[in-house]
């Protein structure tokens, strides 16, 4: 009984040791965003920009500019964006070999006035004061070329979002950003830069063809020296992904997942899979009849659930009961990234916000 146990303590969850969020107390120091400039890609996103827009409008500290890229929209995502005091960048037709993300976040780059570019996804959104806070942890590194990465706290609402945990987690440690296996690396949703390092390194021009242009992107700053922190985004920076549904969000996780564990440090990437052995491993040893010592499995297993409970807290609004049942979001995680590794082998596309990736 002690394998299992071991496995789960010694694998994926030691990435997370380190996890750092922006300080949410008040600073006595000025908010002087006047030199960022925010860049939003936007393609149908007319539900998630208000609330994204908004957040900003609320805060102390005010950029310079917001800028949304709108890429080819048939929603009202433009007028939207205007109304609420962005400025609307019309993306030129996506040419060969470009991501949309990647081709609207270069064109907000090519237009930014700001000596820095905080680029963030629609569907994430400031709380109180969240834009204030890191805009101070900014001023306080007081480097340059620092590069500053936010993970989104997972704020949800429907029960379907629940089965993003294992997700979650992973995308978490995937990216390196808090553990103690790998160089931290990029989140996708959020990215604060000084525009003379971003162009520096390519931009996303340098990474024009790449699914999670973050992780790539992170690459190439790490390899010009350059120091990336990353942070959690729990009261600062929050997301809501997956409003449209369940079939919204596996085609979410199926287009991104495969290229993620693609391009992963292989001893994250290796202690991801011992730790998700020791998750089933003991689950499959509680169910099956047989008289072993069904008390120590139980035992394990709980504590493996409150394992969850903690990493999933620091990552989004996840209950108690889901990690208490994790074997049905470990379950949705390994259905939906066989299909994301199927599609990959077969060379299949994916269809996201009508556009195949």
């Amino acid at each position: 009984m002690i394998i299992p146990a071991l496995l789960g303590v010694v694998g994926l969850p030691a990435g997370f040791l380190l996890i750092r969020r922006v300080p949410t107390c008040p600073s006595a120091q000025s908010h002087d965003a006047t030199s960022l400039s925010i860049v939003i890609p936007a393609r149908n996103e007319e539900d998630n920009l208000p609330r994204l827009l908004r957040s900003i409008a609320a805060s102390v500290a005010q950029p310079a500019e917001i800028l949304v890229v709108d890429d080819a929209s048939t929603d009202k995502t433009a007028p939207i964006a205007r109304s609420l005091g962005a400025t609307v960048i019309t993306s030129a037709p996506l040419p060969d070999g470009w991501t949309g993300k990647a081709w609207a976040c270069h064109q907000g780059a090519q237009r930014a006035i700001g000596n820095h570019l905080l680029f963030l996804d629609a569907d994430t959104f400031f709380v109180d004061g969240g834009l204030d806070r890191l805009v101070v942890r900014w001023l306080r590194e007081r480097d340059p070329r620092l590069v500053l990465s936010l993970l989104p706290y997972h704020a949800m609402s429907a029960t379907y979002e629940q089965l993003s945990l294992f997700f979650n987690v992973l995308m978490a440690g995937g990216a390196g950003g808090f553990g103690l296996v790998s160089e931290p690396r990029l989140f996708g949703q959020s990215l604060l830069i000084s525009k003379e390092t971003y162009f520096a390194v390519g931009g996303h021009a340098a990474v024009r063809g790449f699914v999670l242009e973050n992780l790539n992107l992170a690459d190439l700053i790490g390899a010009s020296g350059t120091r990336i922190l990353c942070l959690g985004g729990r009261g600062t920076l929050h997301m809501r992904m997956f409003p449209e549904g369940l079939g919204q969000m596996s085609d979410s996780w199926t287009k991104a997942f495969i290229h993620g564990a693609a391009v992963s440090d292989s001893l994250v990437l290796a202690s991801a899979v011992m730790w998700i052995s020791a998750l089933w491993s003991t689950a499959i040893l509680l169910i099956v009849p047989r008289d072993y010592g069904r008390l120590g499995v139980a035992v394990v297993y709980l504590l493996l659930s409150l394992q969850l409970v903690w990493l999933a807290r620091q990552l989004g609004s996840y209950r108690f009961l889901t990690c208490l049942l994790y074997p049905l979001p470990l379950a949705y995680y390994c259905a939906v990234f066989g299909r994301s590794a199927a599609r990959r082998a077969l060379r299949r596309k994916t269809v996201w916000r009508g556009r195949e990736v």
